[in-house]
């Protein structure tokens, strides 16, 4: 049974990951099931999607440990497989994801976050890569943690697996936008909103030279990033949009 809850309105479609009981840690199969939703939502009406937690304490706790200290070392890679799809499905999703994160986000979970286009935060929430502590080195996605807040800050936390606050996260680059607790998924709801609101294909084409800025070095991402731009005009979308723009009383 999936203990993901789907609500759609207005182009924003939220995905909450409801296992308060267990600080929304996820299992191999959650992890799945995730990729799925998002494949499905974003082929859909879908203009931007946001991932919360329920239960207010836990955006993500991770992978759920009472699963994971089963593990034989096939298993283990299993479920990093399983984790490797769930975060290329958000990077490479054709609408935006925000990650709406109240309590803490704490290593798969803070990946995951790492992962997303855009990252608002309670004041209370919490982000960490605690996977030392457990035994395990924090593997895959967590290659995006040093482009993000630094080589020397990514080491500490990987090392340490200590916690960060939601300020001092915003202050290294790693949340977007910080708000009151008990804000956050509306907040993020009405970022979506407003993204919704722009051209769907202008949206899908600047996720992929977003996703050429990540994955290529600088001189291809340059090039590759001017095809992509260009490929806007092969549909009527800039002309409309910039007609309507020339349109608007001054």
């Amino acid at each position: 049974m999936s203990v993901f809850s789907v609500r759609r309105e207005g182009g924003v479609t939220n995905i909450e990951l409801n296992r308060p009981e267990a600080r929304n840690a996820l299992r191999r199969q959650d992890k799945l099931d995730l990729v799925e939703l998002l494949a499905c939502e974003a082929a859909g009406e879908t203009r931007a999607i946001v991932l919360s937690g329920a239960g207010g304490k836990a955006f993500c706790a991770g992978t759920d440990i009472k699963e994971m200290a089963q593990f034989s070392p096939q298993e283990s890679l299993t479920m990093l497989a399983a984790e490797e799809r769930l975060y290329e499905a958000v990077m490479s999703a054709p609408v935006p994801v925000i990650a709406a994160v109240d309590g803490v986000a704490l290593g798969a979970g803070c990946v995951l976050v790492s992962c997303c286009d855009v990252v608002v935060a309670g004041e209370s929430a919490k982000f960490g890569q605690p996977e030392v502590r457990n035994g395990a080195p924090a593997p895959l996605h967590v290659a995006l943690l040093p482009r993000i807040i630094g080589l020397n800050r990514a080491r500490w936390m990987l090392y340490t697996g200590q916690s960060i606050g939601a300020r001092e996260a915003q202050t290294m680059g790693l949340v977007s936008e910080v708000v009151a607790d008990g804000q956050v998924l509306a907040r993020a709801i009405e970022l979506g909103a407003q993204i919704a609101r722009f051209p769907q294909r202008s949206l899908a084409l600047q996720k992929q030279i977003i996703d050429s800025w990540i994955r290529d070095s600088f001189d291809t991402a340059v090039r590759r990033s001017a095809y992509i731009g260009g490929s806007a005009f092969t549909s009527d979308e800039p002309r409309q949009a910039i007609t309507a723009f020339l349109e608007r009383p001054r």
